[in-house]
């Protein structure tokens, strides 16, 4: 099990919320939190509540940016064609399409490719065979290449010059090619390195825009296709976990709001299959209803039927692209179901802190939704493996406490290959090697596992500030995920009230939270395999919560979002915490 959280950090109450909410005409909660995150400038306050695109970097700051574009302008003006170079998952289709679409506005010969799942990430031999069937003179990947040096240096030597954006790989064994844009190296030039691959794929097009404009000032229809381009960033950004902090804020901000007015017939048969056609879109919308959609096609089918939604000329054929993501999706859930069951009474077996687990045929599209669905309910790092023959692919996920691509590396000589983060990580692994591969990790546990951080929080908060109104206000931090968490507050003294229940679909319990005669709805996020504990719980808590309105309205019911509950040390009781 992951060791033990650390206590919860909460700040001190501010003298200065008052005059910096009077300030900015904001309620106390939003000036408690700007506070707490370190906005104590009203100006940089009123930058954090309205994001302003002027904010962003010049584009050809990364060092190799003058180079790609003069060889994407020589692209363009010789008639070369160009191929676009993507990836099967949410940022890698939205940056591909992105180009395609930017390409297409400039009367440019582009066509995209992306890599079955099933081949392998980033280049694969199938990328060499499509360059040289299709005479392609250069060829521009988005979210992959870094590493993927042998097969550039092929693709180049066969007459196609190779311009990486990216944002995964090491300073290790770098590709060599006309020019490599990654914000995550060390020598990359750009300031801010949380990019998403779609969010370099757009910085390259700003750049290309600048320089086909008056100056580095872009022409109104560059800057009109920029804007509404935003909505792919938010898009890739979002369904990739990229901290939503800095430049990705900013994009994923004007994104959300180019993505409820766009004209693409695409994004329009999306938003209405994911019920979202009548108003603006959040991150949570993106992550749960619309990015399945598109990762479906990658999962279940070929990543192009996305691509071809997102580029259909109308919006019948965008419906109908459409509705076959949604029979993809339909059958992920079934398998992923399917294979869930297997997996689940195989880990019930098994008492090792990590779990690593194999099998034959088990489909590779789902391989990292299950084994982060296993983790949640156990609370152990979970790793999949589907064998082909002697060779199996897998996914990793872990719910805290180790770092998967760190307790990876350290059994490299085991592996075929690997790579990922912390939390998410994947690998190529013999069969015959999977029984070591299992005992190495799980006997290195002990020394994988560290204290995971404490939560931080934005103050203390009464329910009786709770206000409707004041906590829609909130709403103005976000987009919220990764990196720009919803604000979340202590309340002391908190009694869990009523019969708990489960909720099946999100493993949620939900239950109701009793502080001085006020009541709340709630729900306690993972809570499932702590239902025992929290039903026969009578002891008075504090709660780690986001208060939030019931969904989809605007004068509430506030409810909460319980992150963590903690039962101090007391009457020779031992503090008790979870999840």
């Amino acid at each position: 099990m992951p060791s033990e959280r650390l206590p919860t950090t909460v700040p001190e109450p501010d003298p200065r919320e008052r005059a910096l909410a009077r300030t900015i005409q904001q309620p106390d909660l939003v000036a408690r939190v700007l506070l707490a995150r370190g906005y104590d400038d009203p100006d940089r306050a009123r930058m954090v509540l309205r994001p302003d695109l002027s904010s962003l970097s010049d584009p050809f700051a990364f060092a190799q940016m003058e180079r790609a574009v003069e060889r994407v302008r020589e692209a363009i003006r010789d008639g070369q064609r160009i191929l676009i170079h993507g990836d099967y998952d949410v940022d890698g289709i939205s940056g591909t399409v992105l180009l395609l679409k930017f390409f297409a506005l400039m009367q440019a010969d582009v066509k995209p490719f992306i890599p079955d799942r099933r081949d392998g990430y980033s280049f694969t031999r199938s990328s060499l065979e499509t360059v040289r069937d299709g005479g392609y003179r250069l060829c521009i990947s988005v979210d992959n290449g870094t590493n993927a040096v042998d097969l550039v240096k092929e693709i180049e030597a066969a007459g196609c010059d190779v311009i990486v954006t990216d944002h995964h790989g090491t300073s290790e064994n770098v590709v060599d090619c006309c020019a490599l844009l990654n914000p995550r190296l060390p020598d990359s030039g750009y300031a801010d390195r949380d990019l998403a691959g779609c969010g370099v794929a757009f910085r390259l097009a700003a750049a290309v825009a600048q320089s086909f404009s008056h100056g580095r000032r872009v022409a109104e229809e560059f800057r009109t296709f920029l804007v509404d381009a935003m909505a792919y960033v938010a898009l890739g950004t979002i369904a990739d976990v990229a901290p939503l902090r800095g430049e990705n804020r900013t994009m994923v901000f004007h994104g959300l709001r180019a993505l409820a007015v766009s004209r693409n017939p695409g994004i329009r048969a999306l938003l209405d299959c994911a019920g979202l056609s009548n108003r603006t879109p959040d991150a949570e919308d993106i992550a749960f209803r619309i990015a399945p959609l598109i990762n479906a096609a990658g999962r279940m089918g070929s990543a192009l039927e996305a691509v071809d939604l997102l580029m259909a000329p109308g919006y019948q054929e965008a419906q109908q692209a459409a509705k076959a993501l949604e029979r993809h999706n339909e059958r992920r859930r079934r398998v992923e179901r399917e294979l869930l069951e297997r997996v689940r009474r195989d880990a019930e077996s098994r008492d090792e802190p990590i779990l690593v687990l194999g099998g034959d045929d088990w489909h590779p599209g789902v391989l990292g939704i299950v084994a982060a669905r296993l983790a949640e309910t156990t609370g152990k790092p979970t790793i999949l493996v589907s064998f082909d023959g002697e060779v199996g692919r897998g996914s990793g996920r872990s719910p805290g406490g180790i770092h998967l691509r760190e307790a990876m590396r350290a059994c490299s000589d085991l592996l075929i290959n690997s790579g990922g983060h912390a939390a998410a990580a994947g690998l190529e692994i013999r069969r015959d090697r999977l029984d070591a591969f299992r005992e190495r990790i799980n006997g290195l546990a002990d020394e994988l596992l560290a204290p995971q951080a404490p939560i931080e929080t934005d103050g203390a908060v009464e329910f009786s500030e709770l206000e409707p109104r004041d906590v829609r206000m909130l709403d103005q931090l976000g987009p919220f995920g990764a990196g720009n968490a919803r604000p979340r507050f202590v309340t002391r003294d908190v009694r869990l009230v009523g019969s708990p229940h489960i909720d099946a679909r999100t493993g949620d319990v939900r239950c109701r939270a009793a502080r001085e005669g006020i009541v709340l709805p709630a729900r306690l996020r993972g809570g499932m395999r702590h239902f025992e504990t929290i039903r026969t719980l009578r002891d008075p808590l504090d709660v780690v919560h986001s208060p939030r309105l019931a969904p989809r309205t605007d004068d509430g019911p506030v409810e909460l979002v319980i992150w963590q509950v903690e039962r101090p040390a007391a009457n020779g009781d031992e503090r008790l915490v979870f999840p």
